[in-house]
């Protein structure tokens, strides 16, 4: 249970905090597009550079499509490409939009996010068709989206950022994430921190039933 006497806005991230993430399915979904094996598309993408420019924004998604292939040279089209990348993409349970409406009453609520512009729109998607809300915008007062600010948790200057164009206090801004790193960067800048975890959600961390 989260002791929020004196909080007065919440920051919340994305994939596994909102909404759920599987990256294996990518993974195996990448995996029969190009002929290799799991494993080795895992690697390939974690250990390059190509997803972390994408979502800086420093790749347009032809560009990142594109760059995939040649990696992993094959000749899968961009839409079967695009439809593996956002395989990894789950649920967004109804529960936590209701959660966040009613945080929503007391709070100041926004979302940060590492994030590509085709994540972005998937997200939204299923957020429509899972809790009938058109767009994340509905929920927060501003959506905070790496690529389109050129910043990348867990970066001093991503949270820097958020904290001055939000007016925000970073004394009474609480933080939630599910990477650890990022509530590190967090928290070097004064902001509270929670850690989100598959056994301890939002819907935990808040005591919402």
């Amino acid at each position: 249970m989260l002791q929020l006497e004196r909080i007065d806005a919440i920051i919340f991230d994305l994939g596994g905090v909102i909404i759920d993430l599987d990256f294996q399915r990518t993974f195996d979904q990448f995996a029969v597009l190009s002929g290799k094996s799991a494993a080795e598309i895992k690697s390939g993408l974690l250990e390059s550079d190509l997803l972390l420019k994408y979502e800086k924004g420093e790749f347009t998604d032809f560009q990142f499509l594109n760059a995939i292939q040649e990696k992993f040279n094959t000749r899968a089209s961009h839409e079967e490409m695009e439809e593996a990348f956002i395989a990894l993409l789950l649920h967004i349970p109804i529960e936590r939009v209701h959660l966040l409406r009613q945080l929503s009453k007391q709070y100041r609520l926004f979302l940060l996010s590492n994030t590509s512009a085709m994540h972005y729109k998937e997200v939204n998607n299923i957020l429509h068709r899972n809790t009938g809300c058109e767009d994340l915008t509905h929920l927060f007062e501003t959506v905070f989206l790496s690529f389109e600010m050129g910043l990348l948790k867990p970066g001093i200057e991503i949270y820097e950022t958020v904290l001055q164009q939000a007016q925000l206090n970073p004394a009474t801004t609480l933080f939630l994430d599910d990477n650890a790193s990022n509530l590190k960067g967090a928290s070097s800048v004064g902001i509270q921190t929670a850690l989100v975890t598959p056994e301890q959600s939002i819907l935990s961390l808040f005591n919402y039933e």
